[in-house]
């Protein structure tokens, strides 16, 4: 679904009457703020994955009204509503937050709080448990070079330390 443009409480109020039990978030944002325009391709990104969500974007300057109804102070501001009831709100460019916002409230639309086969206590003899473990010379290959050159020089004190 596109992010639609709010620019006032009545086109906010049409948009989610229309969709009384879908989730929506609202991106107050304003033209001058810097960490809004670093994290808008965070929110593109997560209006393309997440066609079943309203993503709102209102400029603060432009929709001083709706604003104020949500009681926005800082920007940007996310507000999560399922239906017009308010279910969370984050302050600040907080891309994790935002993601797992987007994915948490979804999830607890769905029939159970909880997706996935799951396992039960004693649900399984633990010789059918599979848990695949990298060797650690996987583990280590795959580790960023700045932590190789760490874990050398302490590996390279220690040994040192317990020749002398």
């Amino acid at each position: 679904m596109s992010i639609s443009h709010i620019t006032s409480t009545s086109e906010l109020n049409a948009i989610l009457s229309k969709s009384s039990d879908k989730l929506s978030v609202i991106d107050f944002h304003a033209t001058w703020c810097g960490p809004c325009h670093m994290i808008a391709p965070t929110f593109e990104a997560l209006a393309k994955q997440y066609k079943n969500v309203n993503f709102l974007k209102c400029d603060v300057d432009a929709a001083k009204d709706v604003a104020s109804a949500y009681r926005v102070k800082a920007m940007p501001t996310f507000v999560f509503l399922k239906g017009s009831t308010k279910v969370e709100q984050i302050q600040g460019a907080q891309r994790g937050a935002l993601e797992d916002a987007v994915r948490r409230h979804l999830s607890g639309s769905s029939s159970g709080a909880f997706t996935g086969k799951g396992q039960t206590l004693g649900g399984s003899s633990p010789s059918t448990l599979q848990i695949e473990s990298p060797s650690i010379f996987e583990a280590f290959n795959k580790l960023d070079p700045q932590v190789k050159v760490l874990l050398y020089l302490v590996a390279g004190y220690l040994l040192f330390y317990y020749i002398s």
